[in-house]
Protein backbone atom coordinates (compact mmCIF):
# COMPACT_ATOMS: atom_id res chain seq x y z
CA UNK A 1 0.00 0.00 0.00
CA UNK A 2 3.14 2.34 0.84
CA UNK A 3 4.70 1.64 -1.96
CA UNK A 4 1.13 2.04 -3.99
CA UNK A 5 0.61 5.60 -2.67
CA UNK A 6 4.51 6.69 -3.26
CA UNK A 7 4.42 5.72 -6.43
CA UNK A 8 0.74 7.30 -7.61
CA UNK A 9 2.33 10.69 -5.98
CA UNK A 10 5.08 10.08 -7.99
CA UNK A 11 3.50 9.01 -11.28
CA UNK A 12 0.85 12.23 -11.49
CA UNK A 13 3.32 15.02 -11.10
CA UNK A 14 5.46 13.84 -13.81
CA UNK A 15 2.83 12.66 -15.88
CA UNK A 16 3.31 9.48 -16.12
CA UNK A 17 1.68 5.71 -14.98
CA UNK A 18 3.29 2.53 -15.53
CA UNK A 19 0.58 0.37 -17.99
CA UNK A 20 -0.06 -3.02 -16.63
CA UNK A 21 -2.43 -5.58 -18.21
CA UNK A 22 -5.73 -4.57 -16.07
CA UNK A 23 -6.25 -2.05 -13.46
CA UNK A 24 -6.50 -2.33 -10.07
CA UNK A 25 -9.49 -1.25 -9.28
CA UNK A 26 -11.23 -3.76 -11.15
CA UNK A 27 -9.16 -6.51 -10.18
CA UNK A 28 -9.39 -5.42 -6.19
CA UNK A 29 -13.23 -5.50 -6.84
CA UNK A 30 -13.23 -8.76 -9.52
CA UNK A 31 -11.50 -10.62 -6.63
CA UNK A 32 -14.04 -9.63 -4.15
CA UNK A 33 -16.94 -10.30 -6.41
CA UNK A 34 -15.56 -13.87 -6.13
CA UNK A 35 -14.70 -14.22 -2.56
CA UNK A 36 -17.52 -15.96 -0.48
CA UNK A 37 -18.94 -14.36 2.26
CA UNK A 38 -16.61 -14.55 5.30
CA UNK A 39 -15.89 -12.91 8.88
CA UNK A 40 -15.53 -8.94 8.42
CA UNK A 41 -11.73 -8.33 7.99
CA UNK A 42 -9.73 -6.03 9.62
CA UNK A 43 -8.92 -3.87 6.69
CA UNK A 44 -11.14 -1.07 6.18
CA UNK A 45 -13.07 -1.86 2.78
CA UNK A 46 -14.00 0.95 0.29
CA UNK A 47 -17.76 0.01 0.56
CA UNK A 48 -19.61 0.69 4.05
CA UNK A 49 -21.45 -2.86 3.75
CA UNK A 50 -21.14 -5.66 1.67
CA UNK A 51 -24.59 -5.07 0.19
CA UNK A 52 -23.82 -1.28 -0.79
CA UNK A 53 -20.52 -3.11 -2.52
CA UNK A 54 -21.16 -3.09 -6.24
CA UNK A 55 -20.45 -5.81 -8.52
CA UNK A 56 -17.55 -6.13 -11.10
CA UNK A 57 -19.57 -5.34 -13.99
CA UNK A 58 -21.34 -2.93 -12.46
CA UNK A 59 -18.25 -0.90 -11.25
CA UNK A 60 -16.20 -1.20 -14.89
CA UNK A 61 -19.58 -0.48 -16.40
CA UNK A 62 -19.70 2.99 -14.34
CA UNK A 63 -16.45 3.76 -14.75
CA UNK A 64 -16.74 4.92 -18.61
CA UNK A 65 -16.75 7.88 -21.40
CA UNK A 66 -19.48 8.36 -23.42
CA UNK A 67 -19.15 10.35 -27.10
CA UNK A 68 -20.47 13.79 -26.72
CA UNK A 69 -24.12 13.76 -26.48
CA UNK A 70 -24.80 9.96 -25.23
CA UNK A 71 -26.71 9.63 -22.68
CA UNK A 72 -25.81 7.27 -20.18
CA UNK A 73 -27.39 4.74 -17.79
CA UNK A 74 -29.62 6.04 -14.89
CA UNK A 75 -27.04 6.18 -11.54
CA UNK A 76 -29.45 3.52 -9.71
CA UNK A 77 -28.93 0.84 -12.02
CA UNK A 78 -25.48 -0.16 -12.05
CA UNK A 79 -25.91 -3.76 -12.71
CA UNK A 80 -27.56 -3.18 -15.76
CA UNK A 81 -24.63 -1.96 -18.14
CA UNK A 82 -22.95 -5.54 -18.60
CA UNK A 83 -25.68 -5.72 -20.79
CA UNK A 84 -24.86 -2.69 -22.84
CA UNK A 85 -23.63 -3.53 -25.69
CA UNK A 86 -19.08 -3.03 -25.63
CA UNK A 87 -16.82 -1.29 -28.05
CA UNK A 88 -13.61 -2.99 -28.67
CA UNK A 89 -12.03 0.39 -28.72
CA UNK A 90 -9.77 1.45 -25.51
CA UNK A 91 -10.17 4.49 -23.52
CA UNK A 92 -6.75 6.99 -23.84
CA UNK A 93 -6.44 9.51 -21.59
CA UNK A 94 -5.68 13.40 -22.49
CA UNK A 95 -5.15 14.72 -18.97
CA UNK A 96 -2.73 12.58 -17.45
CA UNK A 97 -0.40 10.03 -20.44
CA UNK A 98 -1.21 6.31 -19.63
CA UNK A 99 -3.58 6.70 -16.48
CA UNK A 100 -6.23 5.53 -17.71
CA UNK A 101 -6.90 1.75 -17.31
CA UNK A 102 -5.95 -0.89 -20.33
CA UNK A 103 -9.12 -2.47 -20.24
CA UNK A 104 -11.81 0.42 -19.44
CA UNK A 105 -14.28 -0.36 -21.54
CA UNK A 106 -16.07 2.25 -23.85
CA UNK A 107 -19.91 1.52 -23.67
CA UNK A 108 -22.30 2.72 -26.39
CA UNK A 109 -25.82 4.62 -24.88
CA UNK A 110 -28.92 3.01 -25.56
CA UNK A 111 -32.69 4.92 -25.51
CA UNK A 112 -32.85 3.46 -21.89
CA UNK A 113 -29.89 5.68 -20.84
CA UNK A 114 -31.71 8.83 -21.82
CA UNK A 115 -32.88 10.03 -18.26
CA UNK A 116 -29.59 11.29 -16.78
CA UNK A 117 -26.36 12.06 -18.53
CA UNK A 118 -22.74 11.60 -16.66
CA UNK A 119 -19.56 13.31 -18.45
CA UNK A 120 -17.33 11.37 -20.41
CA UNK A 121 -14.48 9.71 -18.14
CA UNK A 122 -12.26 6.75 -18.01
CA UNK A 123 -10.75 4.49 -14.52
CA UNK A 124 -7.61 5.37 -13.15
CA UNK A 125 -5.50 3.02 -11.53
CA UNK A 126 -5.94 3.90 -8.27
CA UNK A 127 -9.65 3.77 -7.92
CA UNK A 128 -10.70 7.29 -9.44
CA UNK A 129 -11.61 9.17 -12.76
CA UNK A 130 -10.42 11.44 -15.08
CA UNK A 131 -13.22 13.05 -16.93
CA UNK A 132 -12.42 13.17 -20.29
CA UNK A 133 -12.32 17.47 -21.34
CA UNK A 134 -13.42 17.06 -25.02
CA UNK A 135 -16.61 15.33 -24.09
CA UNK A 136 -17.64 18.81 -21.79
CA UNK A 137 -21.14 20.33 -23.12
CA UNK A 138 -22.03 23.16 -24.85
CA UNK A 139 -23.89 25.04 -22.07
CA UNK A 140 -23.24 25.69 -18.17
CA UNK A 141 -26.58 24.38 -17.35
CA UNK A 142 -25.80 21.21 -19.01
CA UNK A 143 -23.00 20.92 -17.22
CA UNK A 144 -23.85 21.39 -14.13
CA UNK A 145 -26.48 18.47 -14.48
CA UNK A 146 -24.31 16.22 -16.06
CA UNK A 147 -21.61 17.11 -13.16
CA UNK A 148 -24.61 16.39 -10.12
CA UNK A 149 -25.52 13.30 -12.04
CA UNK A 150 -21.51 11.74 -12.33
CA UNK A 151 -21.48 12.99 -9.23
CA UNK A 152 -23.82 10.58 -7.52
CA UNK A 153 -22.90 7.59 -9.83
CA UNK A 154 -19.35 7.59 -8.61
CA UNK A 155 -20.31 7.84 -5.52
CA UNK A 156 -22.19 5.05 -5.56
CA UNK A 157 -19.82 3.17 -7.22
CA UNK A 158 -17.17 4.07 -4.55
CA UNK A 159 -14.79 6.09 -6.76
CA UNK A 160 -12.20 7.71 -4.84
CA UNK A 161 -10.97 11.22 -6.58
CA UNK A 162 -11.93 12.98 -9.66
CA UNK A 163 -9.50 15.04 -11.99
CA UNK A 164 -11.53 17.65 -13.90
CA UNK A 165 -9.85 19.67 -16.71
CA UNK A 166 -11.25 22.72 -18.01
CA UNK A 167 -9.95 24.32 -21.09
CA UNK A 168 -9.96 28.18 -20.88
CA UNK A 169 -12.61 27.65 -23.30
CA UNK A 170 -14.98 26.86 -20.53
CA UNK A 171 -13.73 29.30 -18.14
CA UNK A 172 -17.66 29.95 -17.55
CA UNK A 173 -17.35 26.31 -15.89
CA UNK A 174 -15.07 26.83 -12.94
CA UNK A 175 -17.29 28.51 -10.59
CA UNK A 176 -20.12 25.60 -11.09
CA UNK A 177 -17.48 23.18 -10.40
CA UNK A 178 -16.09 24.47 -7.29
CA UNK A 179 -19.81 25.78 -5.63
CA UNK A 180 -21.82 23.18 -7.48
CA UNK A 181 -19.55 20.01 -7.77
CA UNK A 182 -17.29 20.96 -4.82
CA UNK A 183 -14.28 20.85 -6.68
CA UNK A 184 -10.89 22.58 -5.47
CA UNK A 185 -7.97 24.28 -7.84
CA UNK A 186 -5.18 21.49 -8.26
CA UNK A 187 -2.97 23.17 -10.94
CA UNK A 188 -3.38 25.63 -14.27
CA UNK A 189 -1.18 25.97 -17.23
CA UNK A 190 -2.14 28.95 -19.85
CA UNK A 191 -4.75 26.45 -21.91
CA UNK A 192 -6.94 24.84 -18.90
CA UNK A 193 -6.89 24.91 -15.29
CA UNK A 194 -7.10 21.21 -13.74
CA UNK A 195 -9.49 20.92 -10.91
CA UNK A 196 -10.07 18.15 -8.07
CA UNK A 197 -12.30 15.98 -5.55
CA UNK A 198 -11.84 13.16 -3.36
CA UNK A 199 -15.20 11.39 -2.77
CA UNK A 200 -14.42 9.27 0.29
CA UNK A 201 -15.87 10.69 3.61
CA UNK A 202 -14.43 9.23 5.58
CA UNK A 203 -10.79 8.85 4.59
CA UNK A 204 -8.52 11.61 3.88
CA UNK A 205 -7.88 12.83 0.07
CA UNK A 206 -4.92 11.06 -0.49
CA UNK A 207 -4.61 12.65 -4.28
CA UNK A 208 -1.47 13.99 -4.75
CA UNK A 209 -0.38 17.42 -4.84
CA UNK A 210 0.65 19.79 -7.54
CA UNK A 211 4.17 19.98 -8.64
CA UNK A 212 6.05 21.36 -5.38
CA UNK A 213 9.44 22.36 -7.00
CA UNK A 214 11.14 24.65 -9.96
CA UNK A 215 14.25 23.60 -11.41
CA UNK A 216 17.00 26.07 -12.50
CA UNK A 217 20.42 25.83 -14.05
CA UNK A 218 23.55 28.02 -14.14
CA UNK A 219 26.11 27.15 -16.80
CA UNK A 220 29.45 27.26 -15.99
CA UNK A 221 31.74 27.76 -19.60
CA UNK A 222 35.18 27.59 -19.19
CA UNK A 223 37.74 28.21 -22.29
CA UNK A 224 40.54 26.35 -20.92
CA UNK A 225 42.60 29.60 -21.37
CA UNK A 226 41.83 30.89 -17.30
CA UNK A 227 38.84 32.32 -19.02
CA UNK A 228 34.58 31.97 -18.15
CA UNK A 229 31.85 33.24 -20.01
CA UNK A 230 30.08 35.85 -17.61
CA UNK A 231 26.94 37.97 -18.51
CA UNK A 232 25.81 40.84 -17.03
CA UNK A 233 21.26 40.83 -16.36
CA UNK A 234 19.52 43.20 -18.51
CA UNK A 235 16.51 43.10 -15.51
CA UNK A 236 16.01 41.82 -12.65
CA UNK A 237 17.49 41.73 -9.08
CA UNK A 238 20.74 41.22 -10.63
CA UNK A 239 20.46 43.89 -13.47
CA UNK A 240 23.57 45.70 -14.81
CA UNK A 241 21.65 49.35 -14.04
CA UNK A 242 22.15 48.59 -10.15
CA UNK A 243 24.96 46.54 -9.95
CA UNK A 244 27.27 47.61 -13.06
CA UNK A 245 30.13 45.56 -11.64
CA UNK A 246 28.10 42.56 -11.19
CA UNK A 247 29.42 39.32 -13.74
CA UNK A 248 27.43 36.43 -12.59
CA UNK A 249 27.12 32.81 -14.47
CA UNK A 250 24.47 32.51 -17.34
CA UNK A 251 21.43 30.72 -15.55
CA UNK A 252 17.72 29.77 -16.85
CA UNK A 253 15.01 27.64 -15.73
CA UNK A 254 14.43 24.10 -16.85
CA UNK A 255 11.50 23.37 -19.56
CA UNK A 256 9.24 21.04 -19.22
CA UNK A 257 10.01 17.65 -20.56
CA UNK A 258 13.71 19.54 -20.82
CA UNK A 259 16.87 17.09 -19.39
CA UNK A 260 19.20 19.34 -17.03
CA UNK A 261 22.19 19.25 -19.42
CA UNK A 262 20.43 20.11 -22.36
CA UNK A 263 18.57 22.95 -20.29
CA UNK A 264 22.16 24.19 -19.45
CA UNK A 265 23.19 23.94 -23.32
CA UNK A 266 19.88 25.86 -24.67
CA UNK A 267 20.16 28.57 -22.10
CA UNK A 268 24.34 29.56 -22.94
CA UNK A 269 23.31 29.61 -26.78
CA UNK A 270 20.19 31.32 -26.42
CA UNK A 271 21.58 34.59 -23.92
CA UNK A 272 25.39 34.33 -25.69
CA UNK A 273 24.68 32.38 -28.83
CA UNK A 274 27.62 30.14 -27.86
CA UNK A 275 27.59 26.42 -28.58
CA UNK A 276 28.64 24.11 -26.27
CA UNK A 277 28.23 20.61 -24.73
CA UNK A 278 28.01 18.70 -21.48
CA UNK A 279 30.70 17.75 -19.58
CA UNK A 280 29.39 17.05 -15.69
CA UNK A 281 26.81 18.34 -13.06
CA UNK A 282 28.90 20.33 -10.22
CA UNK A 283 26.62 20.74 -7.67
CA UNK A 284 23.35 21.37 -6.70
CA UNK A 285 21.41 23.66 -4.25
CA UNK A 286 18.43 22.78 -2.84
CA UNK A 287 16.08 26.28 -1.95
CA UNK A 288 12.64 26.88 -0.50
CA UNK A 289 10.20 29.45 -0.81
CA UNK A 290 11.32 31.16 -3.77
CA UNK A 291 8.34 31.37 -5.87
CA UNK A 292 5.20 31.37 -5.23
CA UNK A 293 6.17 29.75 -2.06
CA UNK A 294 7.41 26.80 -4.44
CA UNK A 295 10.73 24.78 -3.45
CA UNK A 296 13.76 25.60 -6.42
CA UNK A 297 16.15 23.04 -7.02
CA UNK A 298 19.51 24.78 -9.00
CA UNK A 299 21.91 22.33 -10.59
CA UNK A 300 25.56 23.99 -11.29
CA UNK A 301 26.31 22.65 -15.16
CA UNK A 302 30.20 22.48 -16.34
CA UNK A 303 30.15 22.66 -20.13
CA UNK A 304 32.32 22.81 -22.70
CA UNK A 305 32.74 24.42 -25.82
CA UNK A 306 31.45 22.41 -28.71
CA UNK A 307 34.25 21.40 -31.22
CA UNK A 308 35.38 23.64 -33.75
CA UNK A 309 33.31 26.87 -31.76
CA UNK A 310 35.14 30.14 -31.75
CA UNK A 311 34.99 31.35 -28.36
CA UNK A 312 35.28 35.17 -29.42
CA UNK A 313 32.04 34.88 -31.32
CA UNK A 314 29.43 36.04 -28.94
CA UNK A 315 25.97 36.94 -30.00
CA UNK A 316 24.39 38.54 -27.06
CA UNK A 317 20.79 38.24 -26.39
CA UNK A 318 19.47 42.24 -25.77
CA UNK A 319 16.21 41.41 -24.72
CA UNK A 320 18.08 39.19 -21.42
CA UNK A 321 21.41 40.80 -21.17
CA UNK A 322 23.18 44.16 -20.89
CA UNK A 323 26.58 42.40 -21.55
CA UNK A 324 28.52 39.05 -22.12
CA UNK A 325 32.17 38.61 -22.04
CA UNK A 326 34.80 36.19 -22.06
CA UNK A 327 36.23 37.00 -18.02
CA UNK A 328 38.83 36.00 -16.00
CA UNK A 329 37.51 33.46 -13.38
CA UNK A 330 38.85 35.82 -10.42
CA UNK A 331 36.06 38.45 -11.57
CA UNK A 332 33.56 35.51 -11.12
CA UNK A 333 34.52 34.14 -7.52
CA UNK A 334 37.60 36.08 -5.57
CA UNK A 335 36.48 39.73 -7.15
CA UNK A 336 33.03 39.50 -7.16
CA UNK A 337 31.47 41.89 -4.07
CA UNK A 338 27.87 40.76 -4.94
CA UNK A 339 28.72 36.95 -3.48
CA UNK A 340 28.23 36.32 0.40
CA UNK A 341 31.31 35.02 1.57
CA UNK A 342 29.84 31.18 2.93
CA UNK A 343 26.38 31.31 1.46
CA UNK A 344 25.79 28.64 -1.03
CA UNK A 345 26.78 30.88 -4.19
CA UNK A 346 29.78 31.30 -2.52
CA UNK A 347 30.06 27.65 -2.70
CA UNK A 348 29.01 26.50 -5.99
CA UNK A 349 31.73 28.90 -7.44
CA UNK A 350 34.39 27.87 -5.46
CA UNK A 351 33.42 24.48 -7.01
CA UNK A 352 34.15 26.35 -10.45
CA UNK A 353 37.23 26.93 -9.76
CA UNK A 354 38.10 23.48 -8.62
CA UNK A 355 36.80 22.40 -11.68
CA UNK A 356 38.75 24.77 -14.09
CA UNK A 357 41.70 24.17 -12.05
CA UNK A 358 41.34 20.06 -13.09
CA UNK A 359 41.26 18.98 -9.27
CA UNK A 360 37.24 18.79 -9.35
CA UNK A 361 35.69 16.68 -12.62
CA UNK A 362 32.05 16.69 -11.13
CA UNK A 363 28.92 14.37 -11.63
CA UNK A 364 27.90 12.58 -14.51
CA UNK A 365 24.28 12.51 -16.00
CA UNK A 366 21.68 9.75 -16.60
CA UNK A 367 18.81 10.99 -17.90
CA UNK A 368 15.47 8.94 -17.06
CA UNK A 369 12.94 7.28 -19.21
CA UNK A 370 9.50 6.30 -18.48
CA UNK A 371 7.52 3.70 -20.89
Amino acid sequence: RVHARYHLRMSLTTGHVVSSTRGLLLRAIRSRACTPTVAPSPVRSAYPTTASRPSASAVAGSLRSLPRGAAPYPSSSFASIAAVGRSTARLHSTIIPQAATADADVFEATDTDAERKMLGHAADRYGGVIVDDATLPDTVDAFAAQLEASIAAWIAAGVRGVWLKIPKERAEYVGTAVHAGGFGFHHAEPDYVMMTRWLPTDEPDMLPPNASHQVGVGAFVHDGKGRVLLVQERRGPAAAASRPDFWKLPTGLVEQGEDIPAAAVREVEEETGVKTEFHSILGIRHGHNVAFGKSDMFFLVALRLRDGEDASAIRMCEQELADAQWRSIEDMAVRNQHIMPGSHMDHMYGLCVEHAAGRYAGMGWQAGRYA
